[in-house]
C-alpha cells in the first residue's frame, strides 16, 4: 500500500472545524459528539465558568455553545469574554434554548444566536450543514484567523494604538481612533503570543471599512515572518479547505 505523504495526511485527519461545547450535562455531551464527528469536526467541552475562560483565552474555535442549566454561569458574559478574547471574537455564540428564535444582542457583543435543545444527534444536523457552509465560504476566500491583540503603530513620529480583528498571511484588520487615510504606510508592532518577541512589520492602509476600521497589506514582509505568522494561523485554524 503507497504511504501517504505527511502533509497530505495531516490535512485528511485534520478536522473541519473546532466547537467549545460549555456544560454540565453527560447526554449533551454525547449528542454533540456524535454530531460534531459526523459533520467532521472536533468537540471540546468545558463545564465550569473558569474551564471556558481558560479555553477562549488559549484556543481558537469557529463556535461556542453554551448550555442553559449551568450553575453560576452568566451566559451573557460568557459571550462578552468570547468577543474580546485574542481567538474568538469573530467566533459565532450560540445559546441553547428549550424554544426557537433569535438571542438578543448581547452588550458590546453583537447578536447571539438562540438553539433549540436537541433531544438527539440528528436534531443537530441543520445547525452543522449551516456552521460548515458558513466555513467553506469563508475560506474560499483569504485564510483568515480572528485575533484580537494590541497593535502599535508607528507613522513618522507618531505612535497610537490599535486592536487587531483578522490576521492573514498578506495582512490585518485593524479598529483604531487615528484617522489614516488609502496607502498610508506605517509600522506595525504586535505579539503572535505573549510569550515570543514582538513582530515589527511594514503595511500600508489598503481599504477603509469604516472611519474607525482599515484593512492594510504588509510591506516587504520577510520569508521568517511569514512563516511565523502562517504557522501561528495553522496551529488555530483546523482546515484549509
Amino acid at each position: 500500500m503507497a504511504r501517504i505523504p505527511t502533509r497530505l495526511w495531516r490535512q485528511m485527519t485534520r478536522p473541519r472545524f473546532r466547537l467549545l461545547l460549555v456544560h454540565n450535562e453527560p447526554r449533551l455531551l454525547e449528542i454533540f459528539e456524535q454530531a460534531a464527528l459526523f459533520a467532521g469536526g472536533e468537540l471540546v467541552e468545558a463545564g465550569s465558568y473558569e474551564r471556558a475562560v481558560e479555553r477562549v483565552s488559549n484556543e481558537h474555535f469557529e463556535a461556542v455553545v453554551i448550555s442553559p442549566v449551568l450553575p453560576n454561569f452568566s451566559r451573557q458574559g460568557f459571550a462578552r469574554v468570547v468577543r474580546n478574547s485574542r481567538l474568538n471574537s469573530q467566533s459565532s455564540v450560540t445559546l441553547l434554548t428549550g424554544t426557537r428564535g433569535r438571542g438578543r444582542a448581547a452588550p458590546e457583543a453583537g447578536e447571539i444566536s438562540m438553539l433549540q435543545r436537541p433531544m438527539h444527534a440528528d436534531d443537530l444536523a441543520p445547525f452543522f450543514k449551516h456552521l460548515t457552509r458558513a466555513l467553506r465560504a469563508e475560506r474560499r476566500g483569504q485564510r483568515r484567523l480572528s485575533f484580537r491583540t494590541n497593535v502599535q503603530c508607528v507613522k513618522g513620529l507618531t505612535r497610537f494604538q490599535a486592536t487587531s480583528v483578522n490576521l492573514g498571511t498578506t495582512g490585518m484588520l485593524l479598529d483604531l481612533l487615528a484617522h489614516l487615510r488609502l496607502n498610508e504606510e506605517m509600522e506595525l508592532h504586535f505579539n503572535l503570543e505573549p510569550t515570543r518577541p514582538a513582530l515589527v512589520l511594514r503595511a500600508r492602509v489598503l481599504r477603509m471599512d469604516t472611519p474607525g476600521r482599515v484593512g492594510v497589506i504588509f510591506q516587504g514582509l520577510s520569508s521568517q515572518s511569514r512563516q511565523l505568522i502562517s504557522q501561528f494561523i495553522d496551529q488555530h485554524l483546523p482546515d484549509r479547505t
